[in-house]
């Protein structure tokens, strides 16, 4: 009986690797999609990393002129962004460059779940005279 529960398990396996996508980049189109929101048009260094299996994570880092920066924050978390805050993204860790394993210095950050679908996590830091960058985690409940 235990033999054939094991048998069962080493047959499943690779069927539920089978199951995730490795991680990918995405277009900007379908980064807006996703977020339901557009990107800033000013942006540059726009940098995606996503996985889908049950759930679809996207992680994204840009860099974008200050007013488009803030704009398109409190598009994704309406309720505002809080100074030095850490919404989790550090939790996110992965090997995508770019990633932060913690906020940095000057920061702002918030997340926000939509409907209980989509949960957004958000820090932006100062990037230069003029610049911000954004580091934006969203993925599906």
């Amino acid at each position: 009986m235990i033999r054939c529960a094991l048998l069962v398990a080493l047959a499943a396996g690779p069927a539920l690797a089978a199951c995730s996508l490795p991680p990918t980049t995405m277009t900007p189109e379908a980064v807006e999609a996703f977020l339901e929101t557009p990107l800033p048009p000013g942006r540059r260094d726009l940098r995606t990393y996503t996985e889908a299996g049950i759930d679809r994570l996207v992680l994204l880092r840009l860099d974008a002129p200050e007013a488009e920066a803030d704009a398109f924050a409190a598009r994704l978390v309406p309720d505002g962004l809080e100074a030095g805050a850490d919404p989790g993204l550090g939790l996110m860790s992965t090997s995508f460059e770019g990633w932060i394993s913690a906020p940095p210095e000057g920061s702002f950050g918030g997340k926000k779940q939509f409907d209980g679908r989509r949960s957004v996590k958000v820090v932006v830091a100062p990037a230069g005279p003029g610049w911000r960058r954004i580091w934006v985690a969203s993925f599906t409940l």
